[in-house]
């Protein structure tokens, strides 16, 4: 199968409503259950917002692309960026979050919304892909 094309954003946080529309258009045909998309639309935007904030951390020529995969029963999203690398092992780990803290909720709730989670940085380039299955 070809990967689908790919939509790309500037990284900025007023701008990440804009990767959730194209999530939303891709998934748009009804086979994919509420609660998924709800998951996957939660997922998204945590991440893209750790994008925007920690890997460009205030840089205004940031780029968010994002690859939307549908396959029966799994919906992959990939993302890249070219901003500061995350830590090695941060999504690995298991991350409890407080509902009262005002941050560090994001890799938490990625990590609770999402069924597999890869990352890996190369050539300058992140990687970030997320994978949602569920029952047609």
């Amino acid at each position: 199968m070809l990967d689908p094309p790919g939509f790309s954003c500037p990284g900025r946080l007023e701008k990440v409503h804009n990767l959730t529309t194209h999530l939303k258009h891709r998934c748009g045909d009804g086979h994919i259950p509420d609660a998924a998309l709800i998951d996957l639309e939660l997922a998204l935007v945590e991440a893209a917002n750790n994008i925007v904030l920690h890997g460009y951390a205030g840089r205004s020529d940031g780029v968010i692309h994002l690859q939307v995969r549908l396959e029966d029963g799994a919906v992959t999203l990939k993302l890249s960026d070219d901003g500061a690398p995350m830590q090695k092992g941060l999504l690995s780990a298991c991350r409890p979050f407080s509902l009262e803290g005002e941050s560090g909720r994001g890799i938490g709730i990625i990590q609770s919304c999402i069924d597999c989670i890869d990352y890996h940085s190369q050539n300058g380039v992140n990687h970030l892909t997320l994978v949602k299955f569920f029952s047609p």
